[in-house]
């Protein structure tokens, strides 16, 4: 197809409709292929892919747009359309397989799956090991839903590592160490919004790399406060007959 001087690839030689299309890498090649033109015009991506969604694990009330289509899934097509077009213009993002890694402007690098069935965050090589295992299970590579999605653990990883000490740019957190912390962010999902919304609001506090390790400093105080107070007041655990404390 043709827009003005330019000259845009049919998407049908774009998308590898044989491919793995839930991974992001390829997930991204489909929005890519349908807004070739606002990529070139420079304007926001508007169009939407339609069937090719029919082949990935996205939830099925978005595939196909219609005049009767309700307010919620509009807006959630279009903040699907904001989030491919953010990642696909942003420097600070790169894209492999399955795996979104986002460069923090302070040097923190963030890595985590997008899991379009269960929308959720994943911990990288998650859904290649959720694939392996139900191969081996079942026989075969692709199955939307199978039990085995439970063990799937949730969370952003980042490269400060274990017990990470809170970046010096952070205020007042800036340099303190921490108690129970992990190389990974439990990355909660704030249900008064969509997925792609949430995950554009997570994307931007990586980016930002300031806002996401205030949450996470203050989920470790409140910890550090639990554990204290247990100790003061159940040293020995709390006995089995105390239900109110369970």
């Amino acid at each position: 197809m043709r827009g003005g001087d330019d000259v845009f690839v049919n998407p049908e030689d774009m998308i590898d409709h044989n491919g793995e299309l839930n991974n992001i890498e390829n997930f991204m090649t489909i929005f890519v292929a349908h807004n070739q033109k606002n990529i070139a015009e420079g304007k926001d991506w508007g169009t939407w892919p339609e069937w090719e969604l029919c082949l990935t694990e996205i939830k099925h009330e978005l595939h196909f747009e219609d005049d009767e289509g309700s307010e919620e899934i509009i807006q959630e097509r279009k903040d699907w359309l904001a989030l491919m077009q953010f990642i696909h213009d942003s420097d600070a993002i790169t894209l492999n397989d399955y795996t979104i890694s986002i460069k923090g402007k302070h040097g923190t690098q963030f890595r985590f799956e997008l899991s379009l069935a269960d929308e959720v965050w994943l911990i990288p090589g998650e859904i290649e090991s959720h694939l392996e295992d139900a191969k081996n299970l079942i026989g075969k590579k692709y199955l939307p839903t199978i039990p085995l999605r439970s063990l799937m653990f949730k969370g952003i990883e980042h490269s400060l590592g274990q017990y990470w000490v809170c970046p010096e740019h952070v205020p007042k957190y800036g340099g303190k160490g921490t108690s129970f912390t992990e190389e990974t962010l439990h990355g909660d999902r704030n249900k008064d919004v969509n997925f792609p919304a949430d995950t554009l609001s997570l994307i931007k506090k990586c980016i930002d790399d300031t806002e996401i390790w205030t949450t996470e400093f203050e989920k470790d105080i409140k910890a550090l406060e639990r554990a204290e107070w247990m100790e003061e007041n159940w040293p020995g655990g709390i006995p089995d007959q105390d239900w109110e404390y369970q």
